[in-house]
């Protein structure tokens, strides 16, 4: 258990530097604050929150009910912007004349210089619309647009969706791109174990597709497909942004017609 604490803690530090300046601003707190509401908010509620973070009888009973992936979120209550800011503030009034300037100047470089830039990040990528999703996503939405439309997306769109269009229903969403609930919660959906290898069975995926109501079958263009999916009621419909759009053209008749 507490290979898990120093583990996760070590993880959310990162280079540790806005670590090392929390630890600072919270001993400033400690010798100059007086005001005793802020000394509770900013001082001894976040030392109480580490210690418990810190005691391994609190994180194995935290444990038993939301596993290691969770309980590193503990610390996000921890507030270090709030401690940093207030004490940024009251060093800055305790100088006079210029050195307010200086001080602000060396504080401000020393947040910036103490971390790295979260756009070189790998997690992020420039926007390609005001929507902030993939482009495809906007478009084959916006290409299947129905009332109740319920529509099968490969994994890489699925989880940005219903960020651009709430009213597209999907057999299965961000669950399945969770790796601890697919292999331990054994969460499981046939369609999208189908629709996402690399040789799709269209019978299979038509068989399931219609089992599940999907009157949408998407997926990469250039994928190798045995079999043939106008031989099982679904008929190519567009091809948008190097993606397949297959149409079930008996529900939409039964649904639409």
């Amino acid at each position: 258990m507490w290979d898990m604490i120093r583990t996760s803690f070590r993880e959310y530090a990162g280079t540790g530097m806005m670590t090392g300046l929390f630890l600072a601003a919270e001993i400033f707190l400690f010798v100059k604050e007086k005001n005793k509401t802020i000394r509770i908010l900013l001082l001894y509620m976040p030392v109480l929150l580490l210690l418990l973070y810190f005691f391994p009888p609190f994180a194995a009973f935290i444990y038993t009910f939301v596993g290691d992936e969770i309980y590193y979120r503990l610390l996000w209550l921890v507030p270090v912007t709030p401690v940093l800011a207030y004490t940024a503030v009251r060093i800055w009034e305790s100088c006079g004349g210029t050195k307010k300037w200086l001080a602000g100047a060396v504080m401000a470089a020393t947040v910036m210089l103490s971390g790295s830039l979260v756009y070189t990040s790998p997690h992020f990528s420039r926007a390609e619309n005001l929507y902030h999703v993939p482009q495809p996503v906007v478009d084959i939405c916006d290409a299947i647009s129905e009332p109740g439309v319920k529509a099968a997306f490969p994994l890489e769109l699925v989880q940005y969706v219903r960020q651009y269009d709430p009213a597209v229903n999907m057999p299965y969403g961000r669950e399945m791109l969770v790796e601890r609930w697919v292999t331990e919660w054994q969460l499981q959906n046939e369609l999208c174990t189908l629709l996402n290898v690399e040789v799709l069975d269209a019978a299979a995926i038509a068989e399931n597709a219609r089992e599940q109501r999907c009157l949408y079958v998407i997926f990469r263009e250039g994928k190798t497909v045995r079999g043939s999916f106008e031989e099982n009621d679904f008929e190519l419909y567009q091809v948008v942004d190097g993606y397949m759009i297959y149409r079930n053209e008996r529900f939409y008749e039964d649904w639409y017609g």
